[in-house]
């Protein structure tokens, strides 16, 4: 059982690591004609999602320390993709968000990456299109729960 286990182990960072690879790739020539980094995309992603966020926050969600946030940030608002401000609820904290022209930035990457994933899907069979789109969303979630369970230990 411990055998297979660390075969099949084997198997997913094989996988997950040349899907990374290729994604990665991908996303670089994607974005980059955009003059944004990935990072940045990111960033902008996240505050299109989940709207205004403070420094620490969105460090947080990013997995990135609040100095390398800062960086990533300090470029976005030299772009006028998003806004510094003050947190109404504490003023000694900077909040991080969108300008008008950041939204319509995302939208527009949003709108390009989608439809590469739509041309992604159709080399697969239909029949297994739910399935692969399952597992990657249960691979996810996996992740979560063992960093959460590492967290612990």
């Amino acid at each position: 059982m411990a055998e297979k286990l660390d075969e099949q182990a084997e198997l997913l960072h094989r996988g997950v690591s040349e899907l990374i690879r290729r994604y990665q790739f991908r996303d670089r020539q994607e974005i980059c004609c955009h003059g944004i980094s990935v990072s940045q995309c990111y960033v902008l992603t996240a505050l299109a999602e989940k709207g205004q966020l403070t420094m620490g926050e969105l460090a947080t969600y990013m997995q990135l320390t609040v100095s390398t946030m800062t960086r990533v940030v300090d470029q976005l608002v030299k772009k006028e993709y998003v806004d510094r401000c003050v947190d109404p609820k504490d003023r000694r904290v900077c909040c991080v968000q969108l300008t008008e022209d950041g939204q319509a930035l995302v939208e527009k990457i949003n709108g390009e990456l989608l439809a590469v994933e739509r041309g992604v899907l159709e080399q697969i069979d239909p029949a297994a299109r739910a399935g692969v789109v399952q597992a990657i969303a249960l691979l996810a979630g996996a992740i979560d729960r063992w960093r959460e369970d590492a967290k612990c230990c």
